[in-house]
């Protein structure tokens, strides 16, 4: 399996794309935080492996979000997406 990280900025309505966000704005929310990106994880059924509350996205290094360690076999872009479905309830 391979380790994914995933941090709340790249699921941020309230971000460009070239400010982090990396979903479309449909399925981006206000100002999530890494308790609720791991929920939506969690309710894919995905294996949250760490909750980092301490680390900082090399982007944001001002604001310490935190991140997630993933166990996912497909490609980040594929684990972002389930994960931005189920944190937008689309």
């Amino acid at each position: 399996m391979a380790i994914r990280f995933l941090y709340p900025c790249y699921f941020n309505a309230e971000l460009t794309r070239s400010e982090g966000r990396r979903v479309a704005k449909t399925l981006a929310v206000a100002s999530p935080n890494l308790a609720q990106v791991a929920r939506a994880a969690k309710q894919c059924n995905l294996t949250v492996l760490d909750e980092e509350r301490d680390v900082r996205h090399p982007a944001h290094w001002f604001s310490s979000d935190g991140r997630l360690r993933i166990e996912y076999e497909g490609s980040k872009e594929e684990l972002l997406q389930k994960v931005a479905h189920k944190l937008s309830g689309k």
